[in-house]
């Protein structure tokens, strides 16, 4: 782990500033809470750049771009608002974006998540100490519906640092997992792109693997945005997903799938550079991951979570006491396994 330092690792010199990018899909009112957060940001980006990824709500996403494009044109920000001709899914969407940015520094979004009021200035800070690094992770705060009461601030490192070789690949998932607030080096990315590993839903792991195994992953002290919690996932109406993925819900497939791709790029991704990072994701995805999922499980049917069982079964994710006591609890005690979840992160806090 590295402390932060000024080094130098691309000879290509792009635009300096910001592009906020924000794959848009559906959930028009938070995507009018996020565009309003930004424009009451002490720090402006230089461009918001919005793919619209061919939602039903699209005509209430344009008029709430359009109505916002007014609003920061008078600050002198690019509002670049696109509609997509036919669904991409998250992934290919997000290549996009970063491919048609305008200015060096990307920093993507979901569309229901919302920015703090100095966020973008504690990102600034970060990249000037750092102009050549490839991504940025940042500690970010947990909301539902109000974010000045929030649930608590998910953190995984206490200080300002940056991790790459040496130390262990499960903070590529912890650091990277979330998009929102991820910065991308624009001209770093693009010379990445690949459509691979489209339908997995973890492009952001792509590049944060590649960055961990190259410049390293820069992280943040202070959180730079909020990540809106019960939100249900709207994955599965592309080519690439929607065999696997049932919009407003995760399923055990489409869980499976999306961490046997996380497996698939730690493998790929460790064999270019010669660094094994596949077993400590698979450890990551096994043990702590786990318990996030089986959280989210608890209530459904034995069905369900049998389902759940098998399909960690296929990819070796089942092969530890943590996910079998899990599933156990779940299992025996129904909705009131709820108590036992919630009690163990009290404890964690």
């Amino acid at each position: 782990m590295k402390k932060l330092e000024n080094a130098c690792f691309f000879n290509v010199k792009m635009t300096e500033g910001y592009s906020i990018a924000i794959p848009a899909y559906g959930r028009p009112h938070e995507f009018d809470d996020l565009l309003k957060s930004i424009y009451e940001m002490d720090m402006l980006p230089n461009e918001i750049i919005i793919c619209e990824d061919f939602s039903k709500e699209r005509n209430e996403i344009r008029a709430v771009a359009e109505e916002y494009q007014i609003a920061f044109n008078t600050k002198k920000v690019i509002v670049s608002y696109i509609e997509n001709e036919k669904n991409l899914g998250y992934d290919a969407n997000i290549r996009k974006l970063i491919d048609l940015a305008q200015f060096k520094w990307v920093v993507l979004i979901g569309n229901d998540d919302l920015f703090l009021k100095n966020g973008l200035k504690e990102i600034d800070v970060f990249c000037k100490k750092n102009e050549s690094i490839a991504m940025v992770s940042r500690p970010f705060i947990r909301f539902e519906n109000n974010i000045n009461k929030p649930l608590g601030i998910s953190r995984v490192l206490p200080t300002e640092v940056i991790i790459g070789k040496g130390d262990s690949a499960k903070f590529i998932f912890r650091m990277c997992g979330f998009v929102g607030g991820l910065v991308i080096n624009k001209e770093w990315a693009k010379n990445l792109a690949t459509n691979k590993y489209d339908g997995t839903l973890f492009y952001q792991i792509y590049l944060a693997a590649n960055a961990f195994c190259t410049t390293g992953i820069g992280y943040l002290a202070n959180p730079s945005v909020g990540g809106r919690a019960g939100n249900p996932p709207l994955f599965g109406n592309s080519e690439k997903d929607g065999h696997l993925h049932i919009p407003g819900t995760y399923s055990a497939r489409g869980r499976a799938s999306m961490w046997k791709g996380v497996l698939d790029i730690g493998k790929d991704v460790g064999n270019l550079y010669n660094i094994e990072i596949q077993e400590e994701l698979r450890q990551e995805l096994m043990i702590r991951q786990s318990f996030h999922v089986f959280e989210m499980n608890v209530g459904a049917s034995k069905e369900t979570l049998k389902e759940l069982k098998c399909e960690l079964k296929k990819i070796n994710l089942f092969d530890h006491w943590i996910p079998k006591t899990l599933y156990l609890l779940n299992r025996t005690f129904g909705k009131k396994a709820y108590y036992a979840y919630y009690l163990t992160r009290k404890i964690m806090q």
